[in-house]
């Protein structure tokens, strides 16, 4: 009998040994996963910034045509790092209000991938700050977001959380009309060397991609931008306007 006590005694000493370090584990992870709440401030979009989607516009112009002046089959843009985020940065200053100073998330394009981060507050006042990378595709206006690294905190999230949270990320992106709309006027969008961004369009189409760079965040539908291109060129204003009319005709 008080071999069988011993054993017990034994057992239980374990037991709470594992329980203990299981809770520090648990406490220890919880620190590292979770932290101070992180603010962002909302991106600037001010005069210097229209003047970037001018050039981007102006550049149509080049890719429509090949060396020889030839109009070609698919038009591709090059969108560089910088000009990239321009546009981000327009989407997230037209999608808040203007008194707002900070946001709990901020988009990044760096290295032909989007860096999201999000500042989740918890009820103990501390917030899981979450940090994603997807690399976007599209291909006849269906979007895919490619994951490639992330974490909660300090902690990597494992592959499958990765394209749970992608998958997600998709759903919410083509869930709303305007971004749907942006999507159909492109044959394929994907990152290309250097942190750069390569849109490929029909040059019939110039019209509505036009439309969608000027349009920058405003939602609009795909008719309403259709539309509005076409008064655009028939303004016949500028040197997109005259190659766009040769195409055409």
């Amino acid at each position: 009998m008080a071999a069988k006590k011993g054993c017990f005694s034994r057992l239980l000493k374990v037991f709470l040994v594992l329980l203990a370090v299981l809770i520090i584990l648990l406490i220890t992870l919880f620190f590292l996963a979770t932290g101070a709440p992180v603010s962002y401030p909302v991106p600037k979009f001010d005069g210097g910034d229209t003047g970037v989607i001018a050039g981007v516009i102006t550049r149509l112009a080049r890719s429509l045509v090949d060396k020889e002046g030839r109009v070609v089959e698919t038009a591709v843009l090059k969108l560089s790092r910088s000009e990239v985020q321009t546009l981000l940065n327009a989407e997230i200053a037209k999608s808040v209000r203007a008194d707002t100073r900070a946001l709990p998330y901020a988009v990044v394009w760096d290295a032909g991938r989007l860096q999201l981060h999000y500042s989740m507050p918890l009820s103990s006042g501390r917030a899981a700050n979450v940090s994603v990378e997807v690399s976007p595709v599209v291909d006849e206006g269906d979007l895919t977001l490619i994951p490639g690294q992330g974490a909660i905190g300090k902690v990597p999230m494992p592959r499958a959380a990765l394209n749970y949270a992608a998958k997600k990320l998709e759903l919410m992106a083509t869930g709303d009309d305007s971004t749907r709309t942006a999507l159909s006027a492109f044959k394929r969008i994907e990152p290309g060397e250097d942190g750069t961004l390569l849109l490929m369009f029909d040059p019939r189409d110039v019209n509505t991609v036009i439309r969608i760079l000027r349009s920058a965040g405003e939602p609009q539908s795909r008719e309403e931008l259709d539309r509005d291109a076409d008064e655009d060129a028939d303004k016949n204003s500028g040197e997109i306007e005259e190659r766009i009319e040769k195409i055409e005709e």
